[in-house]
């Protein structure tokens, strides 16, 4: 399956790399399918693309390789939503925000993670209830 990008131009993706996110996401509602476009060079890093429309992407990190106490706890019917039956299956990321493009002010939403059920294909953003963290941890100090 061939998806035009505006960051990437055309990328060729399998049909199993269609990840589903049923309710969308937060502000992209209205957007369901998604697959992840990993940056080589940097492999904490990843692309979460829009397939229905080139410009809606999202830059995704690995929170636990910079946040070694992150935990993130997710509820039952979030489970059972996402079909997720072991941990394993699962991939918790956090959504980046780069502001002005400057790099060294990278921030994490750790508040709010992406979740994917690699094997159900599945994934929801949801927000986490009475947690400690923000929308805005710094990646680098």
């Amino acid at each position: 399956m061939r998806v035009q990008t505006s960051r990437f131009g055309v990328v060729e993706i399998e049909a199993a790399d269609v990840l589903n996110f049923p309710g969308g996401i937060p502000a992209f509602e209205h957007l369901h399918k998604f697959f992840l476009h990993p940056i080589p060079e940097n492999p904490a890093f990843t692309w979460l693309q829009a397939v229905a429309d080139p410009d809606v992407a999202f830059l995704l990190v690995d929170p636990f390789l910079f946040f070694p106490g992150y935990e993130v706890e997710i509820p039952e019917g979030l489970q059972r939503e996402l079909e997720i039956k072991e941990a394993a299956d699962v991939l918790a990321l956090s959504v980046v925000t780069v502001p002005d493009g400057d790099v060294r002010r990278m921030t994490a939403n750790l508040v709010a993670p992406v979740v994917i059920n690699r094997k159900a294909r599945l994934g929801r953003q949801f927000i986490m209830e009475g947690t400690r963290y923000t929308t805005r941890h710094p990646l680098f100090r």
